[in-house]
């Protein structure tokens, strides 16, 4: 699958998209990434370690995706490209994903556009997990994970949330 330069958001206007994320990666640490997937109705989060940052954002969608996709998913192509030369080039990523079992199901293209590699890839996978889930007649907005079933590492934005309005709460009366 082929993106134009001039597409922004994913391929298809499929039921998830993703609200936020974060990662964060070095050559002497480990890759760890969080973040937010909206659809439905619904917000799904989780974090993830991995062999770096997209491995991370990949593994954390999974993770988070869970109460929709069961066992996940298994990336059987990934493409980066450049939209065009220079530093303002923008980075197109297409890839393609298929359910683990059987080994010959079929496989869902997603694609992204975007300045920030690691944004592109992940809206790019999240795009073809939609594609998967869509066909399967899944329905995303009935598939509300439990109270605890997602979880917050500490580099989510709002991981302190209810501490910090307890203090506030109470500084304020």
């Amino acid at each position: 699958m082929t993106l134009s330069p001039t597409d922004t958001s994913p391929a298809t206007g499929g039921g998830l998209h993703l609200e936020r994320w974060s990662a964060t990666s070095g050559s002497e640490r480990g890759s760890r990434a969080n973040l937010v997937v909206a659809g439905g109705g619904h917000r799904w989060r989780a974090n993830a370690d991995g062999n770096g940052a997209i491995d991370a954002l990949m593994r954390a969608a999974d993770r988070a995706l869970s109460p929709l996709l069961g066992d996940g998913v298994v990336l059987v192509s990934f493409d980066v490209h450049a939209t065009h030369g220079g530093h303002e080039a923008k980075a197109s990523v297409s890839l393609g994903v298929r359910r683990r079992d059987p080994p010959d199901a079929p496989v869902y293209a997603g694609g992204a556009v975007d300045e920030n590699v690691l944004q592109a890839s992940v809206v790019a996978y999240i795009d073809a997990v939609s594609t998967l889930l869509a066909d399967e007649g899944v329905d995303i907005a009935s598939a509300v994970p439990s109270p605890g079933d997602t979880e917050r590492h500490e580099t989510d934005p709002e991981h302190n949330a209810s501490s910090k309005d307890r203090i506030m709460s109470a500084y304020n009366h």
